[in-house]
């Protein structure tokens, strides 16, 4: 067939010029321009041609922005993308910036960043604009948790430090082209999308009472929520939440919406996020004849009532504007009492009551301060210790715990222990030097011990523990200490037996072989040969003993008798060992111990090593004169082995 070249290009006013070689006269497009524009429509997609039109126009007026053209160098500094034909400028050399005249300097101060992160790639729009993405706490929600979260997006000013215009709500449940914003905004963006109500009823559905049907339930505006229903809310968000505020704390584009206001530009409020979590504290003021128990927050050195929070959220505390977030989920559930129900009033004829259900228990999470007419202080006591076993995967954790007056605490708990005396409070004040001494001598037991910073205990993997006799030098070192140690029970894939294996060996001699009668007893519990074989055959130092424990092989014990169980045949208390594995009966006998091997051929292996040379035994008369010199030896050799007791075999052309 004949070949028809075509030109099809588009030109600056956004229409096509086209060219065939054909003959088509009546019509502007010929079959082959229809063919060809069909072909690219089907492969390409209908913006085809914003992706090949010459665009050196666009790209150098993005360029001009920061002092360069097409002509110059751009490899690594900039990158062009086009989203729906539209062409974008991403800059990738981060210390190259912009020539064009300055935009006013924003008033805001950025704050020192406690972490140094590489700056956000910017993204320009054709027009050089940077659109930057906006977080909004909005308070005008009517049921729990008090906030919705919304964003928003606007031009920035030239250092991205604030927006320059009316801002663009988003509606999260659509669409929304994110190519304008940098990588750090695009995370934000799903960040908040999972935050969402609807992603929050998900939650719900899988989790709650109503699994499946929360979503059909009328909420009626004003009813409070079921108490497991929030824990379940708060469950969700919260870490989400507090991985926002981690990585969005210096972010100046975060807003607060006030109760009652419209979403409007004028009504948002900038807002700092704050990346220092919060506890509660709490303070017990007597009060002549009652009691009153305040929940505070402390900011920055300062307790603040919580009845300051600024916003009708107890999920979040709002504060000269900055918003702040609890340490864990279990404190916003403690916060929810006091928003409900305000300071907790209590009077004498219930103090004790409160005492040991509420104001206890809150001693062992949270800082409570008592009021100096209800407490008596102990300090300098010395602790009881223990130490406790744990699996973590891999490793073995020995957690030490402390016992003062029977109250037990971990080294990563309080400084103080409150105990109830009567109608007053004993607070005991710990021994932290104590403490910290003996989680020192422990930690010199290994160099390979871990520290878990969470629950101040040490951890050491399975392997290390069961290497060089460890694990017994480590028991013989709590017994010299006197430290109790429990959790072996509890343990599943570190069930060691702390009995060291007790083995008596006995070796007897047949004509050609050696007999070893084995007995090997960890505590009560004792082993047969099969298992022993088992575990060497798979390289283990420990052996399944029949109480689910794992009896452990020292080294020294692998080191002597390993050899003999290998090559050695039997399952069940004997094994049988030919004579020509006499030198593993050499080396056992050589270095025994008569308190694990005995043997009932001493005599005759002692007469067995004394052999320097065969006597020279003259031979009977009848056939001295008829024997070979070789088979006078053979004879020699018989009589020599028939002396010590040995069996012997001989060729048979010896002619004997």
């Amino acid at each position: 067939g004949e070949k028809y070249p075509l030109v099809i290009q588009k030109n600056d006013e956004r229409n096509f010029d086209t060219s065939c070689t054909c003959s088509e006269a009546m019509h502007p497009l010929c079959e082959h321009k229809t063919l060809l524009f069909l072909q690219l429509l089907n492969a390409f997609g209908p913006h085809y041609y914003d992706t090949i039109r010459n665009m050196d126009k666009e790209k150098n007026k993005l360029l001009q922005i920061y002092g360069y053209s097409l002509q110059d160098d751009l490899d690594g500094k900039f990158e062009f993308i086009y989203k729906e034909g539209k062409p974008f400028l991403k800059l990738l050399d981060t210390s190259i910036k912009r020539v064009a005249a300055p935009v006013p300097v924003s008033s805001y101060t950025q704050q020192t960043m406690t972490i140094a992160e590489e700056p956000a790639t910017e993204v320009l729009t054709a027009d050089g604009k940077i659109i930057r993405l906006g977080l909004v706490f909005n308070f005008n929600a009517k049921t729990y948790p008090g906030f919705t979260i919304d964003t928003l997006q606007g031009e920035a000013d030239d250092e991205a430090r604030k927006f320059v215009n009316k801002t663009e709500k988003l509606d999260l449940t659509k669409f929304v082209n994110t190519a304008v914003f940098n990588e750090a905004d695009k995370q934000l963006f799903q960040q908040a999308r999972k935050l969402q109500e609807s992603e929050v009823n998900k939650y719900l559905n899988r989790n709650s009472p109503f699994s499946g049907i929360w979503e059909n339930i009328i909420q009626t505006e004003g009813d409070d929520l079921p108490e497991e229903t929030k824990a379940l809310i708060t469950e969700y968000l919260h870490p989400k939440l507090k991985k926002v505020f981690e990585e969005q704390a210096t972010n100046p584009y975060s807003f607060i919406l006030p109760l009652g206001k419209t979403f409007r530009t004028p009504n948002l409020v900038s807002a700092e996020l704050s990346d220092d979590f919060i506890s509660p504290v709490f303070k017990v003021i007597a009060n002549n004849n009652h009691f009153e128990i305040v929940c505070m927050v402390k900011l920055q050195g300062d307790l603040i009532p919580f009845t300051q929070n600024e916003c009708n959220s107890s999920l979040l505390f709002q504060y000269e504007g900055t918003i702040y977030l609890w340490k864990k989920p279990e404190d916003v559930l403690q916060a929810e009492k006091f928003i409900k129900e305000g300071n907790i009033q209590l009077s004498k004829s219930n103090w004790s009551e409160k005492l040991q259900k509420v104001i206890l228990p809150l001693t062992k999470e949270y800082q409570v301060e008592f009021d100096k007419s209800l407490i008596t202080e102990i300090k300098d006591t010395t602790p009881d210790v223990k130490l406790m076993l744990q699996e973590k995967g891999d490793y073995l954790l020995f957690q030490p715990i402390f016992n003062y007056g029977g109250y037990e605490t971990r080294l990563t708990d309080k400084a103080t222990i409150s105990i109830p005396d009567g109608d007053k409070i004993l607070v005991i004040h710990r021994n932290t030097e104590a403490e910290q001494a003996f989680v020192t001598k422990l930690d010199t037991l290994h160099t390979m011990f871990v520290t878990q910073s969470d629950s101040g205990s040490l951890a050491l993997r399975g392997a290390d523990v069961l290497r060089n006799n460890w694990f017994f030098l480590f028991v013989d070192a709590m017994k010299e200490m006197k430290i109790p140690v429990f959790g072996f029970e509890a343990l599943k894939n570190f069930r060691f037996n702390t009995a060291r294996p007790t083995t008596h060996i006995h070796v007897s001699s047949g004509l050609d072989w050696f007999d070893a009668k084995v007995e090997i007893e960890f505590g009560k519990e004792r082993v047969g040969i099969a298992d022993i074989k088992k575990a060497l055959a798979g390289k283990q130092s420990f052996v399944q003993l029949g109480d689910g424990t794992l009896g452990i092989l020292p080294d020294e014990w692998l080191k002597k008798y390993a050899l003999l169980f290998k090559v050695g045949d039997g399952r069940s208390d004997k094994l049988r060992l030919s004579k020509y594995h006499m030198s593993v009966i050499d080396e056992l006998y050589e270095n025994r111990d008569e308190t694990e091997m005995s043997f009932a051929l001493d005599e005759k292996y002692e007469r067995l090593k004394e052999f320097k040379n065969i006597p020279e035994v003259p031979a009977p008369a009848e056939v001295a004169h008829i024997l070979r010199p070789y088979q006078l030896s053979g004879f020699q050799w018989l009589n020599y082995l028939n002396d010590v007791g040995w069996g012997g075999i001989l060729a048979d052309d010896m002619g004997l």
